[in-house]
């Protein structure tokens, strides 16, 4: 009975062996992917307000994008930006007409390269989607990422969506990314 015993906790010492052996390898191995989450404000020039009169409209908004890191200055990624409220914009055809957006989400395919050791450039290609009308786009913008710990990073944000045949609106945004 004993050497059943002294067997079975030889076993399990050996099998927390190789369990730490291999958190300590994944430890090593370089982090490709990354999820960030942003808090923003969203900004529309073009916006209409309820009375008629055209104003700057700075609606909140939140960014939830996905990275895989290619090379160590190249990446590719899910951008996806849901600004939580409604508004009205200007119709670039034809002003006399109104555009109206409830809660819109705009994903884009999103390629990043980075420029200097913080600083990354994005450029993608995506939608805006709404109820009431969609949009192509394109995504044009700025990073800023700090490492603070080996896996996760302060991030912010400057992105310029180019809507085709609609408004443009810029986005400013700062948050985390958690890379695995």
């Amino acid at each position: 009975m004993f050497k059943k015993k002294a067997h079975l906790i030889g076993i399990l010492i050996f099998a927390n062996c190789l369990f730490i052996q291999a958190q300590e390898a994944d430890e090593d191995k370089p982090k490709k992917h990354a999820i960030q989450f942003l808090l923003g404000h969203t900004q529309i020039q073009e916006s209409v307000h309820e009375n008629g009169n055209k104003t700057w409209l700075s609606v909140p908004s939140f960014e939830l994008n996905y990275n895989f890191e290619l090379t160590e200055k190249w990446s590719i990624g899910l951008h996806t930006d849901i600004v939580v409220e409604d508004f009205s914009v200007e119709n670039y055809s034809d002003e006399n007409t109104i555009i109206k957006r409830s809660k819109p989400i705009a994903p884009a395919i999103v390629t990043s390269y980075k420029f200097c050791n913080n600083f990354s450039a994005l450029i993608g290609f995506g939608g805006e989607f709404s109820k009431e009308e969609n949009f192509a786009l394109v995504r044009l913008g700025i990073e800023y990422s700090y490492e603070f710990h080996e896996i996760w990073e302060l991030v912010s944000n400057i992105t310029n969506d180019l809507k085709i045949d609609a408004y443009n609106s810029f986005s400013i945004g700062i948050g985390v990314a958690r890379k695995f």
